[in-house]
């Protein structure tokens, strides 16, 4: 398991330094390299939070998950106000803080896992889904749909469907809570003209390729234009235009420099964290690890899914940046931060197993002693 937490945290470092090379491919002609140097400083914030992370025992969360879910509902709140949050492109997401720009959303979806988590671990096997836990998830996923941030609000509902999925709940409950948040989610996607919008332009992007369909088209032809090996770091985005290069379709910018293969090595690199977080949850030596295992690579996973699904024409856009590649400084922090935790996990479940079986030898030592030992001992003789 030591290898494995090694693996997961040098798999995760490999495509955030990936992402660096990307992010200064795609800005480097008009911003020279300030972006660079940001996102290098988003990186090496991203690692010393991993081992922050990883240095707190799962089991801590059961105290720190409630002043998680209280600080992030307030700065939720704060986020809306005007002259607070700063409004970028029609959205209301983030605090200005100088050299670094906030988004609390991203917060949201791990303390989204962590409230899940700690809430039905304490639930006996086969209960009822609790309506408590829908209301206070419920509460994050409308704030950030308010913002308005579709995508995170997808990402803090598999968060907890991963959680779910793990828990001890009864399994016709999960059925029904899964089909009320896709529902859901339906009705959240049709309330909005431009998220309507986007839906009808991934049934048919070619229809409209000069209009909503334009970046999608864009990402596509990018990634074409690829072929095996792509053209090379730095030599992408001069025959093709992509709208937000180097955030929702940075996946373009891969196919077009880095080629087919390029795309594969990343899409591999995801399908070990995801293979890495599950075996991390199946061993976890209680439903709290479980949870939090699976609802954590359930989050992550889930992005990447639907930002290369999007980028690639496959699943509609929903805004979504790729996990550790994609450029922005909160979504690195709350990937490692997600990271470290599951490293954690992994290192408790391993003292678990060391320290059970001399337990139980310990007992059986002491059993055989009780029966073997002369009675008139204890006496004195």
């Amino acid at each position: 398991m030591t290898t494995l937490r090694t693996y997961l945290f040098l798999v995760a470092l490999g495509l955030s330094l990936l992402g660096i090379v990307m992010v200064y491919s795609a800005t480097y002609r008009y911003s020279g390299t300030s972006y660079l140097v940001v996102r290098a400083s988003h990186v090496a914030l991203g690692v010393v939070l991993f081992f922050l992370a990883s240095r707190v025992r799962y089991t801590a969360w059961r105290k720190f998950g409630p002043v998680l879910y209280v600080a992030v509902l307030v700065s939720l709140i704060l986020v809306l106000i005007p002259g607070i949050g700063v409004k970028i492109d029609g959205s209301r997401r983030w605090f200005d803080l100088g050299q670094f720009m906030v988004q609390p959303a991203e917060f949201a979806k791990v303390a989204a896992v962590v409230t899940a988590s700690v809430w039905v671990a304490r639930l006996r096997s086969g209960s009822g889904l609790p309506m408590g836990l829908l209301a206070v998830v419920g509460v994050l996923f409308g704030l950030v749909v308010l913002e308005p941030d579709f995508g995170t609000s997808v990402m803090i509902l598999a968060g907890v469907v991963g959680v779910l999925w793990a828990s001890e709940v009864r399994t016709r409950d999960l059925v029904l809570a899964g089909g009320a948040a896709i529902a859901a989610l339906f009705v959240v996607m049709l309330l909005a003209p431009y998220r309507r919008e986007r839906f009808m332009t991934f049934l048919d992007p070619w229809s409209v390729s000069q209009g909503s369909g334009y970046q999608v088209v864009q990402s596509m032809t990018a990634i074409q234009s690829g072929d095996l090996f792509g053209a090379g770091a730095g030599a992408g985005a001069e025959g093709t235009y992509v709208p937000a290069l180097m955030t929702d379709m940075i996946f373009a910018l891969i196919g077009e420099e880095l080629g087919l293969l390029g795309m594969v090595l990343v899409i591999a690199a995801f399908v070990f964290l995801a293979l890495a977080g599950l075996r991390i949850a199946l061993q976890a030596p209680s439903v709290l690890g479980r949870c939090m295992a699976a609802g954590l690579t359930t989050t992550i996973t889930a992005q990447a899914v639907f930002n290369i699904g999007a980028a690639m024409g496959v699943l509609p856009l929903a805004g979504m940046t790729l996990p550790f590649v994609s450029y922005g400084g909160t979504s690195m922090l709350v990937c490692f931060a997600a990271m470290g935790m599951l490293c954690r996990i992994s290192e408790d479940s391993e003292r678990a197993r060391e320290v059970r079986p001399r337990a139980v030898a310990n007992l059986d030592r002491r059993r055989r002693d009780r029966r073997t030992r002369d009675p008139r001992a204890l006496r004195g003789g």
